[in-house]
């Protein structure tokens, strides 16, 4: 059986934070079908994203920082991407079990820093998590109303440049749809006040046939699911079982080897219903998303 991923370790990632990861990599297999929503004006370099980019897979250890981080920002109450302190060296082994990341216990000076000299970047704080960072980056949002919102916010910028280049008004779009900063991503989602983090780096893709997955919105009477899908051919079968029954899924974005599946599912306003998404590569084999148990629909 060929291996995909998709079980929550340790509760990563939470399903604010799935989302964040799927319609990156729904966004990544199509650039141009997200960006013809763009609000007129704002995107004015959209025809730099012509082509597909490799989607992401999904890192434990940034999936860490950045739900870290996203809590460090609530609590301590600053928004920014530099953590205002010298974050504890242990911190992997102290959040979010005996530290939640108040500054007492996760900087240090033991508050924050007014020193902007002693504040850890992000990517020294990927690194505490134990991220590999070569090419990286970070992108931060608060105050939307849900993930959905949050992401809009940052691929539907407003830049006034049409050039094809990185700058601080189109950033979070760049650092979205464009390859260079990381083949890994990890999402962190804190549903008080909505920050939002996405950390990107690592080096080398997973290997895995679906990055990622997931269903929108958390609880109504139908849902969207999603789930990429990216090899060097199109599945033979592209399936979603809910609660024991299978559904085919069709192509929504992107091409047959890199694009995002779609079904949308009914049934489900109320209660808990659980889903996986089981796909068949071109050989036959199956291609399970998560890999075992299941992903759930409510609001529990």
């Amino acid at each position: 059986r060929v291996m995909a991923e998709g079980e929550a370790v340790n509760g990563y990632p939470n399903w604010s934070e799935r989302v964040l990861l799927e319609w990156m990599n729904r966004a990544r297999s199509d650039p141009q079908a997200d960006l013809a929503a763009c609000p007129a004006g704002n995107c004015k370099e959209s025809a730099c994203y012509l082509s597909a980019a490799t989607p992401r897979h999904i890192d434990f250890n940034l999936q860490r920082s950045a739900r870290f981080h996203g809590d460090h920002m609530r609590i301590n109450n600053y928004f920014d991407h530099p953590s205002h302190c010298t974050v504890v060296a242990n911190i992997a082994a102290l959040y979010p079990n005996s530290c939640s990341g108040a500054a007492s216990c996760s900087c240090t000076q033991g508050a924050l820093s007014g020193d902007t000299n002693a504040w850890t970047d992000p990517f020294s704080r990927m690194q505490l998590f134990g991220a590999s960072v070569n090419a990286a980056g970070e992108i931060i949002a608060a105050g939307y109303s849900g993930p959905n919102a949050s992401f809009y916010a940052w691929l539907y910028e407003p830049t006034s440049s049409t050039s094809c280049t990185f700058s601080d008004e189109n950033g979070h779009r760049f650092l979205l749809l464009t390859d260079g900063y990381g083949a890994a991503a990890g999402a962190g989602y804190t549903s008080t006040q909505d920050f939002a983090v996405m950390d990107f780096a690592g080096t080398a893709s997973d290997g895995y046939k679906i990055p990622s997955g997931s269903h929108y919105p958390r609880q109504a009477a139908t849902v969207d699911a999603w789930a990429n899908w990216y090899d060097t051919a199109a599945p033979s079968s592209a399936k979603i079982n809910v609660d024991g029954v299978c559904s085919n899924m069709t192509l929504g974005r992107g091409s047959s080897t890199n694009g995002a599946w779609h079904a949308s599912v009914g049934g489900v306003g109320s209660g808990c219903h659980r889903y996986q998404f089981a796909f068949k590569d071109s050989a036959g084999n199956s291609v399970l998303y998560p890999t075992a148990g299941s992903l759930g629909i409510g609001d529990g």
